[in-house]
């Protein structure tokens, strides 16, 4: 009888439990898959802002390789990736003072481009130039390109540039950027292992693609003087050096992809070459001067105390500031080793009569003039290491 109840009740229960699962399936289902409020009330898309700070923290999905990283992206959350072709279509308000290459009339992806101003004989990219650029893609075909000068352009186009190279670009997309730096340059030791212009024109290819700004090109030293001088022919270097046209060619060049070159002429020590045409200039009138073939400091001075010295590069001066149009004009004034000054019974007597103290005061000497020399040119003088004495002040431009 007891078997009979208990297996009456298991029974009992067990079709309890079906009933109840065959109830309750159903809403079970519909809470796990309803419809969210979004669904009804769909909200805005949100943002994601990325700025130099927060990029380490951002996901793969969000992170953008881009170097160097804009100062911010701006990216929807509800967006959609596409492929940037490599080949567009340019629209400008504007006429450019570049070639765009890449670019085809019958393309389906357009680029347009504006900036704020022509600055037509003003278009050398001087430092501290307005870089900054907005750039926006709103869709599947097209990328709107905004600056307030065509340096900031071509800024913006290095960017466009790099995300051409990603797989796919998420969309919406809106990048705002401006440079950290202003100053972000490169320097070429093209004195002591000459660069062929093609060569230094892929390198300007480069830099603009990372957006840097500045080629200091280094063309003297005691191995060699790469620049012709039409005025003082005894100076460069016979085999392997650039002629001035192939220099204005290849500013031009630097101009159209942003870029400032910077001309540095080693002085008053590092002056082998100089004295190679011109010994007069030397401060050991008795010394047989021959290019280095080794690296290292040498002993090789100007004569800073002659009036003749001043001369000679006040002429020199006015020939490379009509070459070169930067404001800036370095004059290297490293390494000046005193050996040369301090065997010169007519240098030691001119430290005594304008109460010099040593070879650093007499370098500062120097210096003082060739600033002024330049600043008759509209140059601002650049040097490479500064030393500061109790005794005489040691002008620092940097």
């Amino acid at each position: 009888m007891f078997k009979a109840v208990s297996i009456v009740t298991c029974l009992a229960i067990i079709s309890i439990y079906f009933l109840l699962i065959t109830i309750m399936y159903p809403y079970v289902c519909w809470i796990k898959h309803r419809p969210s409020d979004d669904d009804y009330y769909p909200s805005p898309p949100t943002a994601t802002i990325i700025n130099k700070k927060s990029i380490k923290f951002c996901s793969n999905k969000t992170q953008l390789n881009l170097m160097p990283m804009p100062s911010q992206i701006i990216l929807l959350n509800k967006t959609k990736r596409i492929r940037i072709p490599s080949i567009i279509r340019i629209k400008t308000k504007r006429s450019l003072p570049f070639s765009i290459p890449q670019s085809s009339k019958n393309a389906p992806f357009i680029l347009s481009i504006d900036y704020q101003f022509d600055m037509k004989n003003k278009s050398y990219p001087y430092i501290g130039i307005d870089e900054s650029y907005q750039l926006n893609i709103t869709s599947t075909n097209h990328a709107f390109l905004y600056a307030k000068t065509y340096v900031g352009i071509i800024r913006g186009l290095s960017t466009f540039q790099q995300l051409q190279y990603h797989d796919k670009v998420p969309i919406p997309l809106v990048i705002f950027d401006k440079p950290q730096f202003i100053w972000r340059g490169l320097m070429l030791d093209v004195a002591r292992h000459f660069i062929p212009i093609s060569i230094i024109k892929q390198t300007i290819k480069l830099m603009q693609l990372v957006k840097m700004n500045v080629l200091h090109l280094h063309l003297s030293d005691d191995q060699a003087f790469r620049l012709e001088s039409k005025r003082f022919p005894g100076l460069h270097d016979l085999h392997e050096f650039y002629s001035q046209s192939d220099m204005q060619n290849l500013i031009e060049y630097a101009r159209q992809h942003a870029i400032c070159i910077i001309p540095e002429f080693d002085m008053p020590a590092h002056t082998t070459a100089w004295f190679i045409g011109y010994p007069h200039l030397a401060s050991n009138k008795n010394s047989y001067y021959q290019l280095e073939k080794t690296w290292g400091v040498k002993n090789a001075t100007m004569d800073v105390t002659r009036q003749s010295t001043y001369d000679f590069l006040d002429k020199f001066f006015s020939e490379m500031t009509q070459l070169f149009p930067d404001k800036y004009f370095h004059i290297g004034g490293d390494e000046c080793e005193p050996y040369e000054w301090m065997q010169s019974e007519q240098i030691q007597k001119f430290l005594k009569q304008e109460r010099l103290y040593d070879h650093q005061s007499l370098q500062a000497y120097f210096t003082r003039r060739v600033e002024k020399l330049l600043n008759k040119y509209n140059r601002e003088y650049h040097i490479l290491k500064l030393k500061i004495n109790d005794r005489i002040y040691y002008p620092k431009k940097y």
